[in-house]
């Protein structure tokens, strides 16, 4: 039975309240993990262009990095029956307008929304299954059951996807999430009391104005990010504008919060040594991780894997993550010290870079990817729990909030970053070795001399003269291309070793200034 101030109905067994709760968080993971899908994978499923749908994922993770500055005001407001009602409603009205439109502007408009209701929907559930976890080490198995479904959740949806996509259409998975959230809703009406975690506060002094400073700098820095390659960077006029708007509105941002007398991030936070070492490590640990988009894009373009075969092979990836994230687990629960989970977490991801640069060749197979898959995986599910709790951990209660916030904003920024950084690195390097390529080929060079014949005799069995030349000659430029993209991955994943090495080194070598926990007054 339940307690007087339980937000569960009385008749509702005390045994069934985590279950409850996480069967209600679901739908919530599920919209999540839509803004982290591999875009390669879900643009070629939707016929979009990668930039486009990677800009959309960057809105809607733009609006749930605002979002987190209202959502414990809104908290207070509600009760949490009509707080999740609320909520979830709204999520399903956004899924179904989405479903009834392709004008990307609607879309845009919907996203928009759907950012930061995805998040208010799911946000207040992990303090409250942390009260019902009856074990001293609550919020550690609540973070590594959050963070493990956020890393791995992602291969997830893309599987749903396709396989929506392939069998009916893409509607299908927005319908899919909105079941999803009409179970949710039928808990809530059903399960839940009018009962309240805090006291009511009424909504005012919401400091929207420094909400709408920063998202305008968030949208501006993802546009540049994104396009910035499409565009050819400053020689467009578009990309000049989003960098004036993202150092215009990100300096607004600044003084606004420093002047204001109710800010919603307080900079005393980075008073904390520790905040700072965990923001630069968060933010190479992205940057590492983000060059697995490489290697799917290698398995579609030079092995020429399907789709489906690569959607398989990610598991590997998704089972190494499992057992990473339950090692960092027994390793916090056991009270490791962070210097040796990060040393133990970074070392793995930087040879799983190292390894990947050995396996770029046309002829690879499954047997050679599928390990190195699975220690990239355990090094990433190893290294996330341990950094957000390092952080969070290592600040005033008072400024918890603000450290949560720094988290997610640098996953925002440095999955953009790295999305443009790997764009870009492999844009110039294929090109680059492209072309050294082609100098090569000329009638003194007889090994292409002999291939090139003998291809071209094969294709004149079945073709005319011309059309034997052009036939030739575009496979050529494939072979070159593909070539050119292996060496490329090859030099851009032994320089992340390096990073990676570096990044060991440096922990081992660190030693704290001072204590630089930030107290107050």
């Amino acid at each position: 039975m339940q307690s007087p101030n339980s937000i569960f109905k009385k008749w509702v067994p005390d045994k069934l309240v985590v279950p409850i709760l996480i069967l209600t968080l679901f739908p919530h993971l599920m919209l999540l993990t839509l803004f982290t899908m591999n875009s390669t994978f879900t643009a070629s499923f939707l016929d979009l262009e990668v930039d486009d749908l990677q800009f959309l994922f960057s809105i809607a993770y733009a609006t749930i990095v605002c979002g987190l500055f209202l959502n414990v005001r809104f908290f207070q407001f509600f009760n949490i029956r009509s707080y999740l009602l609320f909520m979830t409603i709204l999520n399903i009205l956004v899924l179904f307008g989405m479903s009834l439109t392709t004008n990307t502007q609607v879309i845009l408009i919907l996203r928009i929304i759907q950012g930061p209701a995805s998040l208010f929907e799911g946000c207040i559930l992990i303090p409250i299954i942390m009260s019902k976890i009856k074990s001293e080490h609550s919020r550690l198995i609540a973070y590594s059951f959050l963070y493990g479904i956020m890393m791995t959740g992602d291969k997830f949806t893309t599987s749903i996807v396709k396989f929506a996509i392939e069998n009916y259409n893409h509607n299908m998975i927005v319908y899919t999430v909105m079941v999803f959230h009409v179970i949710a809703l039928l808990v809530y009406v059903f399960f839940f009391n009018e009962n309240r975690m805090f006291p009511k506060k009424p909504l005012y002094q919401l400091n929207l104005g420094g909400v709408f400073l920063l998202l305008i700098a968030l949208i501006s820095g993802a546009f540049f990010l994104v396009y910035g390659k499409k565009y050819e960077w400053f020689q467009s006029s578009y990309i000049v504008v989003s960098f004036t708007l993202l150092l215009i509105f990100s300096g607004l941002f600044i003084l606004h919060q420093r002047t204001t007398k109710r800010p919603l991030f307080h900079f005393e936070a980075f008073k904390s040594e520790k905040v700072i070492l965990g923001v630069i490590l968060f933010f190479f640990f992205y940057l590492l991780r983000s060059s697995m988009s490489n290697i799917y894009q290698i398995m579609s373009v030079v092995w020429k894997w399907p789709w489906e075969y690569v959607l398989q092979i990610q598991y590997f990836n998704v089972a190494g993550s499992i057992i990473g994230v339950l090692s960092s687990y027994f390793m916090l629960r056991n009270k490791v010290d962070y210097r040796s989970i990060f040393i133990f977490g970074f070392l793995l991801l930087s040879i799983s870079m190292l390894w990947f640069s050995y396996l770029f060749y046309p002829d690879t197979q499954i047997d050679a990817i599928a390990p190195v898959l699975m220690l990239e995986g355990i090094a990433q599910g190893s290294l996330f729990t341990p950094l957000v709790m390092y952080m969070v951990g290592s600040v005033h209660p008072n400024f918890s909030g603000s450290t949560s916030q720094t988290g997610v904003a640098i996953r925002f920024w440095t999955t953009t970053i790295g999305f443009s950084i790997m764009q870009n690195s492999v844009l110039y390097l294929s090109t680059k070795h492209q072309f050294l390529m082609t100098k090569n080929l000329d009638q003194t060079n007889t090994i292409f001399q002999d291939q090139w014949m003998s291809l071209f005799n094969k294709n004149s069995l079945n073709h005319l003269q011309n059309d034997s030349l052009h036939l030739t000659a575009s496979a050529f430029k494939t072979k070159l291309f593909n070539q050119a993209l292996l060496v490329s991955n090859i030099e851009i994943f032994r320089t992340l070793f390096v990073i990676g090495a570096i990044i060991v080194v440096g922990i081992v070598l660190y030693r704290p200034i001072k204590n630089r926990i930030f107290k107050t007054s």
